[in-house]
Formats: C-alpha cells, sequence, structure tokens
C-alpha cells in the first residue's frame, strides 16, 4: 500500500493530508505559515502527530517551478522534492504549479464538488481549462494526448486585459496609468476587486470585506462584483479557444464561492458566451465553479498515483 503526503503551499498557510492507494486516511491539516519558520519545520509538526509513514510527497506551491523546485519569494522559503525526499526519508517528492494541481484535480472531484454555471456539455477526453482569482489569477489547462493527460502551467494571468464595455475600457485605462500596464491579474484578483471597487468610488476595503457588502445588498459592491464577474467571463472565452477546452472551464480561488450565487446570476456566463463567430462554439463549453474545500489535495493525490502506476485515468 502506497502512502502519499499531499501539501498545498500558499503564501499566509499550509494545508497537508495523507493518502493512501487513492483514498485519503487523515482530514487535512492547516498551519499558518506565519507559526514556522520553514515548510520543513510544518512537515516535522505534521508527521509527529500521525504514525503514518509515507512513501511519496507532492507539494503545491503559487509560482512557476523550475528543476523541481520553488523559491517563495513572499516567505524566503524554497522547497526543494530532492532535499526534502532526502530530509524526511521517502522515495520521491515532487514540487508543482498550485493551478497544476487544480488541473488534475478537475479529474477526481465528484459531481457534488461542482456547481455548473449556464449550459454545455463536458467533451469526453477534451481539453480543460482552469482560472482562478484569489490573491492572484491562477491559469492552467489539461489535455489528453493518447494514453494520458498532460496538465500546462504559465503565467496566463499576466495577459493583457481586454474591454468588453466602455465602461471597462475607462478601468482598465486608469488601471494602465497607475501601475504601467493592466494585466488580467490587475483587476481580477483580491487585490484588483479592492481596485474596481475604488474606482467605482468605494473606500479602501479587502476582497472580503467587498463581498460581505455585496451580499448584504450594498449597490457599489454589487457593482464592482458584477463588472468582475464580466471580466472573467472575457478572460474564461479567451481561455477556452486559446486550449479549445470543449472539456469544460473550472472557476476556482478563494473570492467566487463565497459569493456562489451572486457569480451564478451574474453576467459571467453571457459575457463568456459572447464572442461573434464562435458564440455558439462557447455556448456549447460547460463552465464550473468548483466548491470543493480542498481541490489541489485531491489533485496533487491524483497527479502522484499516475506517477506511481496506479492507473487512476477516469473516462
Amino acid at each position: 500500500m502506497t502512502e502519499i503526503l499531499v501539501a498545498d503551499v500558499g503564501g499566509t498557510g499550509s494545508r497537508i493530508a495523507l493518502f493512501q492507494d487513492g483514498r485519503p486516511i487523515t482530514d487535512p491539516v492547516s498551519y499558518a505559515n506565519c507559526d514556522y519558520d520553514s515548510f520543513e519545520s510544518i512537515l516535522d509538526n505534521f508527521l509527529a502527530g500521525t504514525d503514518y509513514r509515507p512513501d511519496l510527497a507532492a507539494c503545491a506551491v503559487a509560482g512557476p517551478v523550475h528543476g523541481n523546485s520553488v523559491q517563495m519569494t513572499n516567505l524566503g522559503w524554497q522547497l526543494s522534492g530532492g532535499s526534502l525526499a532526502q530530509r524526511f526519508g521517502l522515495q520521491h517528492v515532487e514540487i508543482i504549479n498550485d493551478f497544476g494541481a487544480l488541473a488534475w484535480a478537475t479529474l477526481s472531484l465528484k459531481e457534488s464538488d461542482l456547481r455548473q454555471i449556464g449550459g454545455g456539455e463536458p467533451v469526453r477526453l477534451a481539453s480543460r481549462g482552469i482560472l482562478g482569482p484569489g490573491t492572484g489569477l491562477g491559469v492552467s489547462g489539461l489535455v489528453h494526448n493518447t494514453a494520458t493527460w498532460t496538465a500546462i502551467v504559465g503565467e496566463g494571468g499576466h495577459v493583457s486585459m481586454s474591454a468588453g464595455s466602455a465602461q471597462e475600457a475607462r478601468l482598465i485605462k486608469k488601471a494602465g496609468e497607475d501601475f504601467g500596464h493592466c494585466s488580467a491579474e490587475r483587476l481580477l484578483s483580491g487585490s484588483g476587486l479592492a481596485l474596481i471597487y475604488g474606482y467605482l468610488g468605494g473606500d479602501r476595503q479587502p476582497a472580503e470585506t467587498i463581498s460581505q457588502r455585496a451580499l448584504s445588498g450594498e449597490d457599489k459592491a454589487l457593482q464592482a462584483i458584477e463588472l468582475f464577474c464580466l471580466m472573467l467571463g472575457t478572460v474564461a472565452s479567451n481561455l477556452a479557444l486559446t486550449l479549445g477546452a470543449q472539456g469544460g472551464i473550472y472557476v476556482a480561488g478563494g473570492i467566487l464561492p463565497a459569493i456562489g450565487d451572486l457569480f451564478a446570476s451574474s453576467g459571467f456566463r453571457s459575457r463568456f458566451e459572447s464572442k461573434g463567430r464562435f458564440s455558439e462554439y462557447l455556448c456549447a463549453i460547460p463552465t464550473f465553479l468548483i466548491t470543493a474545500d480542498y481541490p489541489s489535495l485531491s489533485g496533487l493525490n491524483f497527479f502522484m498515483c499516475q506517477l506511481a502506476g496506479n492507473n487512476l485515468h477516469p473516462d
């Protein structure tokens, strides 16, 4: 029996769990990164609290991965798969991008882990696109080639933002003047939602507060959320066309699950489908909001099972 440790290492917190033969054997444990001086000390704490001794491990980390290692600039931590394997006596440790893990998660999520927004049906074995506004804007893809799946990761959140209305054009122009360039992430992230709210005349507030105000019915917060969702629809449709993502577009991140009903009733889907000659093509592509609590952990487990040859190939 193969035991796999999986860890989602974020900018402020880390979540760790153990799987055995594809199934969870512990509940996820969350850690505040500020309480530890390294990821290794977090792993020491986790392993001290369990009798299991994993064979393999995988860590999902925000940021570009080079040579199975990553430098976390906001924490000053460096995670190296080889060093972690040696330090904890593991056969192998894989470091992958956090949205690569989410791409793999789309193969293991249950129907109850997803909320479909709009119509469309996924095409079997067709490419999938994943994006999610949170601290930043993560983007990835998943493609099938002959017998297996491959995750595509990059820095798609930093593409230039395009406008779908005169109001959006004014917002993008203002952000470009203020920051030198308006990427999609500049507006479609936690700080981006705050920026939109401020441009509409709102006071300086974090995304969580703006979301709560929108849920309470505040008009300016509702306007900010609507603009946010419309522009996300633009980026999602561009991703769907780029990847030919007839397997679906999956939306994750920390902002939208908290405002699920507002997102579902927003103009996201209508903007997604509004693509001129390719509107019919996009109408057939389903869009899903990922509602699972820890999707990256299941994605890491799925990836490692495939790497270990456990043949968890979905239909």
